[in-house]
C-alpha cells in the first residue's frame, strides 16, 4: 500500500486565467483561424461560439487592437482581423496585453508599445497583487525580523512562480495551437 501524501494535490484548474485573458486568447485563436482568408470576423460570431458576452469581448478586442495584435474592419461585413503573425505571436504576449494597461499613443509602432507597456514578467493571470486596490496593504516590515525574512521568502516565491508561468506562456506560439487544433478536429469545408 502506497503512503498517502500529507496534503491533497494542488487542483489542476487552480491557475485558471482571468476572464479577460481567456477571452483574449480565444478571440486571437479564432482570428488566427480566419487569417488566411483575409476576411474579418465579427465579435458576435466569436461570442456566440464560446458563450461570451459580446460587449466584453469587443472591449477585449479593442484592447488587443491598441497593442497592434488585431485591427478593425468597418462596414456591413466588418469585424476584427489578426494583424500579428501567429508564428511569432505567443500566448504570453496575448495574455499580458489583455492584462496590461493599453498604450497611450496609438501611433507608436507595435514593438515600441510592447517595450514601453509590458514588463519583462507581466502578470500571466489576474491582476497584479500589489496594484489591486481592494487588497488590504500589509506592512512591509514588522517588529519581528524573522517574520520579515519569511515574508521576503514568500514574496520571492510568488514572483518566481509568476515569472515561470510567463516564461511558459511565452514559449507557446499561436501557430502551434492552430496546428494542434487542426490535428485534433476534422476539417470543416463548408462555405
Amino acid at each position: 500500500m502506497e503512503p498517502k501524501p500529507p496534503f491533497p494535490a494542488w487542483p489542476v484548474d487552480a491557475a485558471k486565467p482571468s476572464a479577460r485573458a481567456e477571452c483574449a486568447a480565444l478571440a486571437v485563436f479564432e482570428l488566427a483561424l480566419e487569417r488566411p482568408t483575409g476576411r474579418p470576423t465579427s465579435a458576435r460570431k466569436i461570442a456566440e461560439k464560446y458563450g461570451l458576452s459580446e460587449p466584453f469581448l469587443t472591449q477585449v478586442l479593442q484592447r488587443l487592437r491598441r497593442f497592434g495584435i488585431v485591427e478593425t474592419a468597418r462596414g456591413s461585413f466588418g469585424g476584427f482581423r489578426l494583424t500579428a503573425d501567429p508564428a511569432e505571436l505567443t500566448l504570453g504576449f496575448v495574455v499580458a496585453a489583455a492584462e496590461t494597461q493599453p498604450p497611450k499613443s496609438e501611433k507608436a509602432e507595435p514593438q515600441e508599445r510592447e517595450a514601453e507597456n509590458l514588463p519583462a514578467t507581466a502578470p500571466a493571470f489576474g491582476k497584479d497583487r500589489a496594484a489591486d486596490k481592494r487588497r488590504k496593504p500589509v506592512p512591509a516590515t514588522s517588529p519581528n525580523p524573522e517574520a520579515d525574512a519569511t515574508r521576503a521568502l514568500f514574496d520571492r516565491a510568488w514572483r518566481d512562480a509568476e515569472t515561470k508561468r510567463q516564461e511558459f506562456l511565452n514559449a507557446i506560439l499561436i501557430s502551434e495551437l492552430l496546428d494542434a487544433a487542426r490535428k485534433a478536429a476534422p476539417v470543416n469545408f463548408t462555405i
